[in-house]
């Protein structure tokens, strides 16, 4: 089964999505915010990562560009969709930080978004990047 990063500063969404992605069957590993995230990748290639945007030490925005400079010298960074969560403002997040700066967000989602739902998203963008 595939390998998911789960990068979010509250403790609680990210232990439930871990479990959550457990239960389905996944490899599933957490960090606290970006930087932690980055640290992880050192060992642990994630074939998906759910990433928050709000976060402490670096955000979600500034850690999916991190991402894709790595990607030049790490192919086996290349072509990692995301999964974008925000308890910000939704409408203003989408449009503002993420739509252009991230060709693989595969969707962008308020975090109340149902973990079904979620999980639904996670499934399809896994399929259709052949990492189901």
């Amino acid at each position: 089964m595939a390998n998911i990063l789960v990068i979010d500063d509250d403790y609680a969404m990210r232990t439930m999505y871990q479990f959550m992605f457990m239960e389905a069957g996944y490899t599933a590993q957490v960090a606290a915010d970006g930087q932690k995230a980055l640290e992880k990748m050192e060992t642990f290639i994630p074939d998906l990562m759910l990433v928050d945007i709000s976060m402490p030490v670096m955000d979600g925005v500034t850690f999916i560009k991190e991402v894709n400079k790595l990607a030049s010298s790490r192919p086996e960074l290349a072509r990692i969709p995301f999964i974008v969560l925000t308890g910000e403002d939704y409408a203003k997040m989408k449009e503002h930080y993420v739509i252009g700066q991230c060709k693989e967000c595969r969707a962008f989602l308020p975090k109340m978004t149902p973990s079904a739902t979620v999980l639904g998203l996670v499934q399809k963008a896994l399929a259709e990047y052949g990492k189901a």
